[in-house]
């Protein structure tokens, strides 16, 4: 709305998707707050994975563009299925059905970094 870009898709489908994608990022903070001693390190941490999400997941670059090794290794970065999604239901007015893969791919990214933050915490409780 800030810059008059219309939405050409279902807003409540990309609030909805937002969510998910919100999860996966709350995920990803307690899996550094169960790695990270202090302060500073959760920072660091933070900045290792914030990086390469920034400049893999194909916000700055085309992943089409990348070699392969590393085409291979942003589909597990969840901001590049977020940024399928968001381009999905923005600009082309993508319904459920079209983001099937990337919402898929998001959802297992979410699933995978829960088990492993939820499990570290658990062992840090016990």
């Amino acid at each position: 709305y800030v810059f008059k870009v219309p939405i050409q898709g279902d807003l409540l489908q990309l609030l909805t998707l937002s969510l998910l994608f919100l999860l996966c990022g709350l995920g990803l903070g307690l899996l550094v707050s169960t790695l990270a001693k202090t302060q500073l390190a959760a920072i660091q941490f933070a900045f290792l994975i914030m990086l390469p999400s920034v400049l893999l997941s194909g916000f700055m670059f085309p992943r089409s563009e990348m070699p392969l090794p590393i085409y291979t290794v942003t589909f597990a970065i969840p901001v590049t299925y977020f940024l399928e999604i968001l381009r999905g239901v923005v600009l082309r007015g993508a319904g459920i059905a079209d983001l099937v893969p990337h919402i898929t791919g998001l959802l297992i990214c979410t699933m995978v970094i829960f088990t492993i933050s939820l499990s570290r915490f658990h062992k840090q409780l016990t």
